[in-house]
């Protein structure tokens, strides 16, 4: 008669098979060090984690001590998280997770059990903390103090206005998503010395002075919103920017002279009448944008690898036609996000003279024929007298007999013209 298996076994959960059935008897995972099964509990959430600890006693309470915590969208209250943190032991806490909407509870309840959450994340010396908190709260004074943090994601629909003095002295690494920002985020930069990566994705605010912030050297800026406020940027010690869209009309009052890398591009979808009207009094802002990206691309002219898209350069092709002067760039590597089209050629031939050029296209656009391709690539050799490098990231727009017969006729162009010519 057979025995009956473990009691152990036979309560687990479904879904959470022992290990040892998943390699013909061999539980080669179990036999793991716990620092190696904390890794992998880092990319799955803690609600997951913590279901392994029925599989066997050697997996009972190994959750109870990993560093990576994470409390994703999900309809558990901010209660039953609480009692789950009850049983967690461990000494420190490298990254921790925790979303919270407005159906998570009671709008007097929430902000009190946020701030407990926040609280036991930040006093085992958290390195990593991002936090969702899409309902309404407001940061206390002890959120702004911590010497351990070094990166912090924060997506919010509040202002972030710290009354009392910020102290985030390890912070290197800031990324913020719809939050409303004021004069008081200076509060903010002048207590992050260590700041080297900003992130601003669809935030408010109409003044981003950095030149307090001498580490920092990544500006990345997302803007969504239809703001009409100008932003004025002042950014003097960033080595690399990123900014998408520009329907809050940036302004570059000074970035750093030693900046090596910009990527610009617009999602902002161009009015037909543009493309056609000749007064631009009939439409001021069609002047505006013409302005900002004049005075945008002279802050621009000495960087060494600039990436711009299709909408920017429509855009650009319609400043030339109204009379707006551009001046001629000295990029090494131009990459534009653009279909392969021949007006594209113009702007690269007439106001740029890079080393390297990159064409990736984008799969939501349809790839044009080898022929046209080919003639694309003829034009720009031609035409820019340093090019020594063409990219083309064409491998996912085109088949097989399209990728092979593009492949011969870019090895013969790269013999003849002596350019490195890189399908992709």
């Amino acid at each position: 008669m057979e025995e009956p298996p473990p009691k152990e076994e036979s309560n687990a959960r479904a879904g959470a098979q022992n290990p040892s059935n998943l390699f013909g008897g061999v539980d080669s995972i179990s036999s793991l060090p716990d620092e190696m099964l904390h890794h992998i509990f880092s990319f799955v959430p803690t609600k997951v984690a913590i279901t392994t600890s029925v599989l066997s006693k050697r997996w009972r309470h190994v959750w109870y001590k990993t560093p990576y915590l994470s409390f994703p969208h999900h309809k558990s209250s901010l209660e039953s998280i609480h009692e789950t943190l009850a049983s967690y032991t461990a000494p420190k806490i490298m990254r921790f997770h925790l979303y919270v909407d407005r159906e998570t509870s009671e709008a007097s309840e929430r902000s009190h059990h946020v701030d407990s959450l926040i609280k036991f994340a930040i006093s085992p010396n958290v390195e990593k903390l991002s936090l969702v908190l899409n309902a309404y709260y407001v940061f206390p004074d002890f959120f702004f103090s911590n010497s351990s943090l070094k990166q912090l994601i924060l997506d919010s629909w509040n202002y972030i206005r710290p009354k009392c003095t910020v102290s985030w002295t390890s912070l290197q690494n800031l990324s913020l998503r719809n939050c409303s920002l004021d004069e008081s985020f200076i509060k903010v930069l002048s207590g992050s010395p260590m700041l080297e990566c900003l992130t601003l994705q669809s935030c408010s605010l109409s003044c981003l002075d950095l030149s307090e912030s001498p580490r920092l050297r990544r500006l990345d800026l997302e803007f969504f919103n239809s703001s009409p406020r100008k932003c004025h940027i002042v950014a003097p010690h960033i080595h690399y920017l990123r900014m998408i869209d520009f329907t809050q009309k940036y302004s570059l009052v000074d970035v750093s002279s030693s900046l090596i890398e910009a990527n610009i591009d617009t999602i902002y979808f161009l009015p037909r009448f543009w493309c056609t009207q000749d007064d631009p009094s009939k439409d001021p802002s069609k002047h505006d944008y013409q302005v900002m990206m004049q005075t945008m691309l002279e802050k621009l002219q000495n960087v060494e690898n600039l990436t711009v898209g299709l909408s920017f350069l429509q855009m650009l092709s319609i400043a030339e036609f109204s009379g707006v002067h551009f001046p001629t760039f000295k990029v090494k590597t131009l990459t534009l996000k653009t279909t392969i089209l021949r007006s594209a050629e113009k702007y690269v031939n007439r106001y740029m003279e890079p080393q390297d050029l990159i064409f990736p296209a984008k799969s939501a656009f349809k790839a044009a024929k080898p022929d046209l391709v080919a003639s694309f690539m003829e034009l720009l050799q031609r035409n820019t007298r340093t090019l020594e490098t063409l990219v083309l990231q064409l491998r996912s727009c085109l088949n097989t007999s399209n990728y092979d017969e593009l492949s011969q006729i870019a090895l013969t162009l790269s013999h003849k013209n002596k350019v490195s010519i890189v399908l992709k």
